[in-house]
């Protein structure tokens, strides 16, 4: 009897181990649901779409005017190239010279930057900002960037 008892456990074992590992899951006994959350891109967890631009732009820091160049913008934020990326958390005042156009201006925060990549890793040094405040005017110039963008991908 006993050595039933010990195979249908050891089977029980062996169902949960292949249930598991057929799911793509771990068990998480401790939890009385697991979720595994899908695996995303970093395209498919931004907010807004973006696009490519080449304007420079001037950043008032709390070391003085910064100048540097964006390298794409989306509603939420942008990408500054810049040899020196700000600390991230830092909050500034920036204006983008855009051609053709009267100069954007915001207010935004570093979130993230790759000052920390060995230089032959990088392709562009700079960061990654979340426009914090930015005028309706401003705003609907970039959507109206953006939608131009998206009609020459057609």
């Amino acid at each position: 009897m006993g050595a039933l008892l010990f195979f249908l456990a050891f089977l029980f074992i062996i169902w949960v181990c292949y249930y598991f590992l057929k799911a793509g899951k771990s068990p998480d006994f401790d939890s009385p649901t697991s979720v595994v959350l899908p695996q995303t891109s970093k395209e498919s967890q931004r907010k807004h779409p973006r696009t490519n631009v080449h304007w420079p732009v001037s950043m008032e820091t709390s070391d003085g005017i910064v100048e540097a160049e964006v390298n794409n913008i989306s509603l939420g934020g942008a990408f500054i190239c810049c040899e020196r990326p700000l600390p991230v958390g830092e909050v500034f005042h920036l204006t983008m010279m855009v051609p053709d156009n009267e100069p954007i201006e915001a207010t935004a925060k570093a979130v993230w930057s790759n000052v920390h990549i060995p230089k032959e890793k990088v392709i562009y040094r700079g960061m990654g900002v979340q426009f914090i405040k930015m005028s309706d005017r401003h705003i609907q110039f970039v959507r109206g960037i953006l939608n131009e963008s998206d009609k020459s991908k057609e």
